[in-house]
């Protein structure tokens, strides 16, 4: 993964999920994106179509 889709990845989760703190994304397998947000919690979202949604 290159810095730009990174930062694609990022501004599409803030948008989306109108996410109010920062997150840094430490893994992408096919359409999970692992995240981690800056209070040190790691996140799973999947990709479906446009959207990020929560794995559950």
């Amino acid at each position: 993964m290159d810095a730009e889709e990174e930062k694609r990845i990022i501004g599409d989760l803030l948008k989306q999920r109108r996410l109010s703190y920062s997150i840094e994304v430490l893994d992408v397998q096919g359409d999970k994106c692992t995240v981690r947000n800056n209070f040190g919690s790691t996140i799973v979202y999947v990709k479906k179509g446009d959207t990020y949604i929560l794995e559950e």
